[in-house]
């Protein structure tokens, strides 16, 4: 797994206190289930498995208070972004983490609105795929999608929660998104995210090839598998967004400039 540099966590500021305009939140059906968005996957996986939390899992380690590492990860179910809430994100953040399609055909409903006033206002941004892909072609295919609905990305995320591959093999298409989206991305860092358990059964390998990966675990311990960031709840409430959000904690061995340089 890559071992990663240990660099100070840059601290973030105080919370903004002014009140911020409320934003345009998309309508989901009553019985939708967010299929698509990062962590649908794993929240199923813990409807058929309670108990999953308490495995696999080591007391966290010390080093900077919790606010000082914790990164937002959000897509169209949180709305469009405004002025004032990008501002508030920007103060308390050094950068966010959005959701850019759903497989290779569907693109996010507020990508392009979000992506570009984060750019306006200079909040550095990642973007992830919920991938879909069927083999290692399809794969390739959705890693360039990824790219070219986001090319000001600060870094590129290939989200893994369901085998959806029915030929060429779930580790040679998930290695294919990495060397097809690397050649496009360059220096950015490539993350590959899914939980534990998806990754011991499907894929053990092919995440290792990544720049880093990111672990869904909703847990108070970090997950004892190596990471870059843990996703640790879907229900962390942002002052900034007046609503529960996916948070999660950048990995006591890396810093958030790793991310973003």
């Amino acid at each position: 797994m890559i071992s990663f540099l240990k660099k100070s966590i840059v601290a973030t500021t105080v919370l903004a206190s002014a009140p911020l305009a409320s934003a345009t939140v998309y309508a989901a059906d009553e019985d939708s289930s967010h299929r698509g968005t990062m962590g649908a996957g794993y929240e199923n996986y813990l409807k058929e498995h309670p108990t999953a939390t308490q495995n696999n899992s080591v007391t966290r380690e010390a080093g900077g208070a919790k606010s000082d590492n914790r990164v937002l990860d959000i897509s169209e179910w949180q709305g469009e972004l405004t002025a004032n809430q990008v501002k508030a994100l920007k103060a308390n953040y050094d950068f966010i983490i959005i959701r850019a399609q759903y497989g290779s055909e569907t693109e996010d409903a507020a990508l392009e609105h979000n992506s570009a006033l984060l750019d306006k206002y200079n909040l550095d941004f990642g973007v992830y795929s919920y991938s879909m892909y069927e083999n290692p072609d399809d794969a390739r295919y959705e890693a360039r999608t990824l790219h070219n609905r986001a090319p000001k990305a600060e870094f590129y995320v290939n989200d893994l929660e369901e085998n959806s591959v029915t030929s060429g093999g779930v580790e040679q298409s998930t290695k294919a998104w990495y060397d097809e989206m690397k050649s496009l991305a360059g220096n950015h860092k490539v993350l590959f995210y899914s939980y534990e358990n998806f990754i011991n059964e499907n894929v053990p390998q092919a995440p290792n090839n990544y720049d880093g990966v990111w672990l869904a675990n909703y847990n108070e311990q970090q997950p004892s598998t190596n990471h870059a960031l843990w996703q640790y709840t879907d229900e962390h409430y942002s002052e900034e967004l007046d609503q529960k959000v996916d948070a999660n904690y950048i990995s006591s061995g890396v810093s958030s400039e790793w991310f973003t340089s």
